[in-house]
């Protein structure tokens, strides 16, 4: 439940982060200065990076459960 949790927040905030970036770029002729775009570009690199980890095992602890949950059906039937 915590990797859910974490994979939305992550998720949430590159979304908002993709969206302002974009604001911002519409409204200022001269963006992103050098100076920005290092730092735009390695705060979006750690969302995107974090997101698809989080993503990962998540799929990963939620393909377990269902094994999990079919293995003691699978036993109770027997």
């Amino acid at each position: 439940m915590l990797l859910k949790n974490v994979f939305i927040f992550v998720g949430v905030a590159l979304a908002l982060f993709a969206v302002a970036v974009s604001i911002v770029g519409l409204r200022k002729e001269d963006f992103p200065s050098r100076k920005a775009l290092i730092g735009i570009s390695a705060v979006a690199l750690l969302l995107v990076v974090g997101t698809a980890f989080f993503a990962v095992e998540l799929s990963i602890e939620e393909a377990k459960e269902r094994e999990e949950h079919n293995g003691i059906a699978i036993g109770e039937e027997a």
